[in-house]
């Protein structure tokens, strides 16, 4: 204990309005050892609320970069729905140079996206990582993909998340393709509209299956060859509750891919239609 310790004690037991008394330097000195031990344990608590607060904000950024952000910054939280809320550039949302998004939460969606599509493969299939074997394609078959529909300064702000995954039984490879997309306030309502409006420009024909309540869309080309940029398939359409749509398409050939193709789709209508409107592909909105 110093002199300065000793000083404040003194001070804190001085009355103003009466005349100090006789003073026992035992009562002094006890009251300024037990005045420092409270400065000290107020200075140690607040060390330790900052180190907590740090850890706490560091586990949260490490779990979840944007809230953790929009925590420290003030800013608003992402939408109840799960709808992006985009920072944007000059032209295009930051860090892209055009639609796709190749990082940041917007390409984790499509990759997330993908491994759901991926685990969706009927039994008796799998989804291999493999590559095209035509001189006109090449790179990986399997991948995903974010971009962004609208431009800057629309809102609602308009993401489409997309999965293409082969699909392989023996040696013979057919295509799922799975895209979601955030609500679109102008976009088709009625499952058959969903669904065609995936290939506007396809002759179809669709019927509606129910699948525990919820209408799908289920179109099929009519045209044996498809059209010249696209093989003939089978695909679904589905709009959930919140307005973010889901559409499955199924193909016996991967188009373009060189490997054979299947010698059928792989989903039955029904299990395409409970498929679309499994709700792990509304990507936790």
């Amino acid at each position: 204990m110093n002199e300065q310790d000793l000083k404040r004690a003194f001070q804190d037991v001085v009355v103003a309005s009466s005349p100090p008394p006789s003073m026992d330097p035992g009562i002094a000195l006890g009251r300024a050892h037990k005045a420092r031990s409270k400065r000290r344990a107020s200075i140690t608590g607040a060390v330790v609320a900052v180190l907590v607060v740090g850890v706490g904000l560091g586990s949260a950024f490490a779990l979840n970069p944007q809230a953790a952000k929009e925590y420290m910054t003030g800013a608003g939280p992402s939408s109840s729905s799960g709808e992006p809320v985009t920072e944007w550039g000059e032209q295009w949302p930051v860090g892209q140079s055009d639609r796709t998004a190749t990082n940041g939460p917007q390409a984790d969606r499509a990759a997330q996206l993908l491994e759901l599509a991926r685990t969706s493969v009927p039994a008796g299939f799998d989804a291999p990582a493999i590559e095209y074997r035509t001189s006109g394609m090449h790179g990986g078959m399997l991948r995903g993909q974010a971009q962004v529909s609208t431009d800057k300064g629309e809102t609602p702000e308009i993401w489409e998340y997309t999965a293409y995954v082969p699909v392989r039984k023996g040696d013979k490879i057919g295509n799922l393709t799975v895209r979601v997309t955030t609500p679109d306030p102008k976009g088709k309502s009625k499952p058959c509209s969903v669904a065609q409006g995936f290939r506007p420009d396809e002759p179809t024909d669709c019927e509606v299956v129910e699948v525990a309540g919820k209408q799908v869309g289920v179109v099929r080309s009519t045209s044996a060859g498809g059209t010249a940029a696209h093989t003939p398939g089978t695909w679904a359409g589905y709009r959930a509750d919140n307005g973010w749509t889901v559409l499955v398409l199924q193909q016996a050939e991967y188009q373009d891919s060189g490997h054979p193709k299947l010698d059928a789709e792989p989903f039955s209508t029904q299990q395409l239609a409970e498929l679309t409107a499994d709700p792990k592909f509304l990507l936790g909105s």
